[in-house]
């Protein structure tokens, strides 16, 4: 192997330590993420973790024992679901910077991601450029 060619394996195995290690760092805030949720009367909070599992529910007001059980049942299951999209937007957020150009995470976690970006390579950036240059 050529000097030039160990510093170009050198320099890709750099990268890619530093790519772990920011993955890594992304999983330990992935672990404490939480999103809470109040419903639009103030009736109800609803607390998720990570992956959207109810933490903690609050009736904060006595107005629920006046609903139906169709209104409650109702009101629950909306504010789950806005506190589910809260958490899935925080963790879309966190993602995002290390997927490549042109993949959106929040697409990619609901499973509605087109991973076949047309135009661009998947390939980490400095991985890209020295191929690039290769002869």
């Amino acid at each position: 192997m050529s000097g030039v060619d160990r510093r170009n394996v050198e320099m890709l195995r750099e990268e890619f330590e530093k790519q772990m290690a920011r993955l890594g760092e992304m999983q330990e805030r992935m672990s404490r993420l939480s999103a809470t949720a109040v419903s639009p009367r103030r009736e109800l909070s609803v607390t998720v973790g990570q992956q959207g599992v109810i933490t903690e529910v609050k009736f904060l007001t006595s107005a629920y024992r006046q609903m139906t059980k169709k209104d409650l049942s109702e009101l629950v299951l909306r504010t789950i679901t806005e506190a589910r999209e809260k958490m899935a937007e925080q963790a879309a957020e966190l993602m995002g910077p290390f997927l490549p150009p042109g993949l959106d995470a929040k697409a990619l976690m609901s499973g509605a991601a087109d991973v076949s970006v047309p135009g661009e390579s998947m390939l980490p950036s400095l991985l890209r450029d020295r191929l690039d240059r290769q002869p």
